[in-house]
């Protein structure tokens, strides 16, 4: 009999340690960033703790900045008081510099997120990220011709008050505007010159897109542009 009371005693003890291990602070909530990825343009599932170590990422709390977020510390679940306005903004180190490209710089992509979220005492807050880039991008294709006439050819694609002259397989990055132009001008060996201007984004139904390549293709059969 005193034998079964130490038994029942001893697994009361064992259950409440087990309690206690388990138990989250109730004073604090945490934060888990499960991954943070660059988006491509064919969405990818983000890997669970990964984190693209070429981000930059900012945690903000009421629109202050509280502190930057390394990729160590977020392997683990961050301590954070309760609240409902904190926030992760998450970027490329190259973020702000598109205001600075001028007509001789091709740019490059740009990638910003901003996630607001949530934190609840005794709880634990999941985050995946994926962060699109912000910029849009024109590439030139022009087919080579066998036997063709062609002497030379200027390209040059234009937004936001920006132009940039492109060669062949080369790709201009331009911050978010609603249409884009481009001028492709060929000039023969008898030296004719012919011009074939053309837009995206002012006809019904074109839209510009962030984290969008658009490819102007010459067809030289039909001796026109197109846009894909």
């Amino acid at each position: 009999m005193k034998k079964n009371i130490v038994y029942i005693l001893l697994g009361i003890f064992l259950l409440a340690s087990c309690q206690q291990e388990n138990e989250i602070p109730s004073g604090k909530g945490y934060l888990s960033v499960e991954g943070i990825k660059l988006q491509s343009q064919v969405v990818t599932e983000v890997t669970s703790r990964a984190v693209d170590e070429s981000l930059r990422v900012d945690l903000y709390k009421g629109g202050q900045l509280v502190r930057p977020l390394t990729p160590e510390e977020m392997q683990n679940k961050i301590g954070l008081d309760p609240a409902t306005d904190y926030m992760l903004k998450v970027y490329s180190a190259n973020y702000g510099e598109e205001s600075t490209w001028d007509n001789e710089t091709k740019g490059e992509p740009v990638y910003y997120k901003e996630v607001p979220f949530e934190v609840i005492a005794g709880a634990t807050t999941p985050l995946k990220v994926q962060v699109p880039m912000i910029t849009f991008a024109v590439c030139l294709d022009m087919p080579a011709v066998t036997g063709d006439l062609l002497q030379r050819y200027t390209f040059t694609v234009a937004s936001g008050g920006r132009s940039v002259t492109l060669q062949n397989g080369e790709t201009a990055y331009f911050p978010y505007s609603d249409s884009f132009n481009y001028q492709l001008s060929i000039t023969n060996l008898d030296g004719e010159v012919k011009e074939q201007p053309g837009s995206w984004g002012t006809e019904d139904g074109e839209t510009v897109a962030q984290n969008t390549v658009y490819t102007v293709t010459y067809n030289w059969a039909t001796q026109s542009l197109a846009v894909e």
